[in-house]
């Protein structure tokens, strides 16, 4: 009767320590989940406009019509974009700003609508995912695949948006030299700086540099003086180069340096630069170009040499 007794009480022991550990691993989880959910929401925000947007509609610009406006996807939209608000992330946040400045400011986005619209995007990537998995396996639910599916889908929609701002900073920076000319040509005609770049500006309305130069005159018709306007539009542009020239038109007013010069000269360094990374770029190009050809040449003649290869070790070329 004792061993079995003890048998008995060693077996609730067990069963007890078992349950205190589920509870405590219960616990523990939750806690954690609480802490990050707290950590991610913990500051507060509030909806509001985009500058971009509020300076278009000042200066006349049509409200846009977009997935925030419209009453049927509004009421999903908004609780992202409230989320959106609420998530903790200053650094991603600051670089999305940065990043849809140098898209061209997409639809007057503010970082939280595109982060909303980031989220909406995997959320909806997940939920075409666990769909496939549910007509795969028969209907059972893949938590894993909603996850890698707003994971990847939200990722996409951040590269998309860093890739379209790629491209217009490297369409500018290709505008750059030919504007600089154009400028300083007018310039050395009689006009002065506003006349010289209204005059660019009118050529290509929807090219990207032009776009920036338009909102440096509508900045200066507001009333900002050139410098901070110049100075706002190196802060648009995240171009090293248009950097430097704004720099050397700025120390130019100070100085009483001619301008178109300065200009002009600003230019043929940037065609020099140019030019320096194409021989830069065609001299890497025939390095590598080395490795697909020699082992193309090597599978030549391995096609060519190959039967009498074969032949000599089977047993001799005769």
């Amino acid at each position: 009767m004792m061993i079995g007794d003890q048998a008995v009480l060693v077996g609730v022991l067990a069963v007890t320590v078992d349950q205190a550990l589920h509870i405590g691993l219960s616990v523990a989880v939750f806690a954690t989940v609480f802490m990050l959910v707290l950590a991610l929401l913990g500051q507060p925000g509030k909806i509001q406009v985009s500058p971009q947007r509020e300076a278009a509609l000042a200066t006349g610009h049509s409200d846009r019509r977009t997935v925030f406006e419209k009453p049927l996807t509004r009421p999903i939209m908004w609780p992202l974009l409230a989320l959106g608000h609420r998530l903790a992330i200053p650094h991603t946040k600051g670089w999305l700003r940065r990043t849809l400045v140098a898209a061209g400011s997409p639809e007057y986005y503010t970082a939280e609508e595109y982060l909303a619209l980031s989220t909406l995007t995997g959320c909806v990537l997940g939920a075409c995912l666990v769909l496939l998995g549910m007509l795969m396996s028969g209907g059972q639910v893949s938590l894993f695949a909603f996850a890698i599916g707003v994971i990847f889908g939200t990722g996409l929609s951040l590269y998309q948006l860093y890739d379209k701002a790629s491209r217009r900073v490297r369409l500018i920076s290709r505008r750059v030299p030919y504007a600089l000319d154009l400028i300083s040509l007018a310039m050395g005609a009689g006009a002065t700086f506003t006349e010289a770049v209204q005059t660019v500006v009118r050529e290509e309305g929807d090219d990207p540099f032009n776009v920036e130069l338009k909102a440096m005159l509508a900045e200066m018709e507001l009333g900002t003086t050139r410098r901070r306007a110049l100075e706002n539009m190196a802060k648009r542009v995240p171009l090293d180069q248009l950097r430097s020239i704004i720099s050397s038109i700025v120390q130019a007013e100070e100085l009483g340096t001619p301008l178109a010069d300065v200009l002009h000269s600003q230019a043929n360094l940037l065609r020099l630069h140019r030019s320096v990374r194409a021989e830069n770029a065609a001299a890497v190009a025939s390095v590598r170009i080395l490795v697909p050809s020699l082992l193309i040449l090597m599978a030549v003649i391995l096609a060519v040499f190959a039967p009498a290869i074969l032949k000599a070790t089977s047993g001799g070329l005769f």
